[in-house]
């Protein structure tokens, strides 16, 4: 077997390949003696000693030529492979036949793309780091949105088992309200109805409705009716709407009282798997918080650096790479749907577009941004030499390991995190990009 490979495009390799037409010949006997003991030809039973030329006329001599080339390619193209060093992104593509005794072919693999990048220009880049800070006003927040989420209701004038006071029997701020409500042009006109609201939980003071709404429902109690006028903010999104006045007629039929659970050790171990009081809970909320805006800062100092470094790098991308990419990031865009309760079907419908339409123009681009960055890294971590030492790849896995409190979920976690493993190899590699981004940061 001989081969020889030429660069058609930065991210095409053409290959010829040579091989003896008794390779080919032994491929064709070899699938004729897999039809004989496993295919169906009429007249004979399966494994019979079926002659060979009814195996031709049955299965046609051209289409067992065929499997036999596609058997000789299936083992030869991986040593190729291997011989000339190759890492395809994609299975080759047969472009050419040129003669079958000899066998001479032409294959077609795509690769990784050949990088060019301006090294002088390169390294003059510098990026100036974006600094954070936080608010103790930032954590209330957050301490408030997480009592939000763990807030629970119970009927007015029932009984609570977990100690919630539901003896005030009149609407409260705070309380879920249960309403069926409609507009009218006037008091006694005719109803509008794209006003109606027929059995609506309402949150007081959420802000759901048009503002004034809710504080009108503040002291009524369940079977009560109440009739106010409400005005449409002139910034209404409807136009029909802006600056309108109209009255509303709301019957109450159902009042829960809002019980928020005790912050204290119990429920904070439950939340974070941390036993501590509330003020050791702020400090974890603000770790996190500033944590989150470390991340957004820096994918925002990396954006600005990859427009940078892309201004002075050559190079293209090929179909089944990108292909590749778009359909991981729509099925991320998927998953991220889903987290929020959203179908995607039905979130393109929303959006009037069809799958085809949204990959080609929400998601190529994304995917085409995110897959050109990360190929660029992987060039300047080349040319740079940038590689994590043990003790910051160990100061790392530290790191992961102690975002968990189970003892037995670290015991495991130790004994996986070593060289070869998967996880291991991802950690070591995200910090090597981290490392050649750090570069280029002031």
């Amino acid at each position: 077997m001989q081969s020889t490979v030429t660069r058609k495009n930065s991210y095409t390799l053409s290959i010829n390949i040579k091989e003896s037409g008794v390779e080919l010949e032994k491929a064709k006997k070899h699938v004729i003696e897999e039809i004989r003991a496993k295919g169906k030809v009429k007249g004979f039973k399966q494994g019979s000693a079926i002659p060979d030329h009814v195996i031709i006329r049955e299965y046609g001599e051209a289409g067992i030529e065929q499997q036999a080339l596609d058997e000789l390619i299936g083992k030869i193209y991986p040593k190729i492979l291997k011989k000339e060093n190759i890492l395809p992104v994609a299975p080759g593509n047969i472009t050419e036949i040129k003669s079958k005794d000899p066998l001479e072919l032409t294959l077609e693999v795509e690769v990784f793309p050949e990088i060019e990048i301006d090294e002088k220009k390169m390294n003059k880049i510098r990026v100036k780091k974006t600094t954070v800070s936080i608010e103790e006003s930032e954590v209330d927040l957050e301490i408030e949105a997480i009592k939000a989420r763990f807030t629970h209701f119970h009927e007015a004038g029932h009984h609570s088992d977990d100690g919630a006071d539901t003896s005030v029997l009149t609407i409260e701020k705070g309380d879920r309200a249960t309403i069926s409500a409609q507009g009218y042009d006037k008091k006694g006109g005719d109803a509008i109805p794209e006003t109606r609201v027929p059995n609506y939980p309402l949150v007081i003071g959420s802000g759901s409705f048009i503002p004034g709404f809710e504080e009108k429902l503040i002291g009524a109690k369940v079977g009560d009716e109440v009739a106010f006028d409400i005005t449409f903010p002139k910034d209404y999104h409807s136009d029909d709407f802006k600056g309108r006045k109209v009255h509303f007629v709301a019957n109450i039929e159902k009042i829960e009282k809002p019980h928020t659970p005790a912050f204290d050790e119990e429920f904070i171990e439950k939340l974070r798997g941390v036993k501590t009081d509330m003020a050791g809970f702020r400090e974890i909320i603000r770790k996190e918080i500033l944590s989150k805006k470390e991340y957004e800062a820096r994918t925002k100092d990396e954006d600005v650096l990859m427009k940078q470094m892309l201004e002075i790098a050559s190079f293209e991308v090929g179909p089944s790479l990108l292909k590749n990419e778009v359909n991981q990031v729509y099925s991320e865009h998927t998953q991220n749907l889903e987290q929020q309760g959203y179908n995607i079907k039905q979130y393109l419908d929303h959006l009037k577009k069809s799958e085809e339409m949204y990959k080609n123009e929400i998601v190529k681009p994304e995917a085409e941004r995110r897959l050109k960055a990360e190929l660029l890294l992987r060039k300047i971590r080349e040319m740079k030499g940038t590689e994590p030492t043990e003790i910051e790849i160990k100061e790392e896995i530290e790191k992961v390991i102690s975002q968990y409190g189970s003892e037995e979920v670290v015991t495991r976690l130790r004994a996986k995190l070593v060289s070869g493993d998967t996880y291991y190899e991802d950690i070591k590699n995200r910090l090597a990009y981290r490392k050649v981004v750090d570069t280029f940061f002031e």
